[in-house]
C-alpha cells in the first residue's frame, strides 16, 4: 500500500513539475494487461472455483448487495460534493479496484474524476483493514462486503484470518464477481 502511494505521489510530482505526457494509447495498453491478467489469475484458481459453486447463492447475492451500496453510497455522496450523480456513481463503481478504475474512468471521462476514483478506493482498501478484524465479530459477510473486489487478493489474508475459514471461499468468489462488473459498471456508466 504504501509503494502504491508512493508511485502515486511520484506521478503527481512528474506531471506537474517535469510535465511529461502520457500518450492516450498507452492508457489502453495498460487496460488490457489489467484485465488478462485478473483473467489469468482466476483461470489458475481451478479448484477454488468448483469449491465456490457450493456457496454460490452466497456469493451472488453479497455481490449484488456490495455492488448497490457501493452505488449508492457514491449516489449520496454526489449532494455532499461538487461531482454530479452520475461522476459520484462512476467513481465509486471501481468497487475496491483502484488500479483498473483509475484507468478506465481517465480514458472515457477525465484524468481529474479517474484520480478522484483511484483515491475514493484507496481510502476504501485503507479503511477496509481497518475494519475487517472488528466488522468480522459482528457480520462476516459485512467484513468481506466493504473490501469489495479486494476480497479476493489484496485482503484475501486478512478476511481469511477473522472469518470461519468457509467463508473464504465466498469472500474469493464475492472478489472474482465484482472485478468482473467494474470494467462492465464503468462502462455502462459512461457510454
Amino acid at each position: 500500500m504504501i509503494q502504491t502511494l508512493a508511485v502515486f505521489l511520484a506521478g503527481i510530482f512528474f506531471g506537474k513539475f517535469i510535465h511529461f505526457e502520457i500518450p492516450e494509447w498507452f492508457f489502453t495498453i495498460l487496460l488490457v494487461a489489467l484485465v488478462f491478467t485478473v483473467g489469468i489469475s482466476i483461470g489458475n484458481e481451478e479448484k477454488i472455483l468448483s469449491k465456490i459453486k457450493k456457496n454460490l447463492n452466497t456469493i451472488i447475492i453479497l455481490s449484488i448487495l456490495t455492488i448497490t451500496g457501493s452505488l449508492l453510497g457514491g449516489f449520496i455522496a454526489s449532494f455532499f460534493t461538487k461531482l454530479d450523480i452520475r461522476e459520484a456513481v462512476g467513481a465509486s463503481a471501481g468497487l475496491g479496484w483502484y488500479s483498473l478504475s483509475a484507468i478506465m474512468i481517465s480514458e472515457v471521462h477525465s484524468h481529474s474524476l479517474g484520480t478522484i476514483s483511484f483515491i475514493a478506493n484507496i481510502f476504501r482498501e485503507l479503511l477496509s483493514i481497518i475494519v475487517v478484524p472488528f466488522l468480522a465479530k459482528i457480520t462476516k459477510y459485512g467484513a468481506i462486503s466493504c473490501a469489495g473486489a479486494t476480497s479476493m487478493d489484496t485482503l484475501l489474508g486478512l478476511i481469511s484470518k477473522y472469518v470461519p475459514k468457509q467463508e473464504v471461499l465466498v469472500a474469493f468468489g464475492h472478489g472474482v464477481i465484482l472485478s468482473t462488473f467494474v470494467p462492465v459498471l464503468i462502462t455502462f456508466i459512461f457510454s
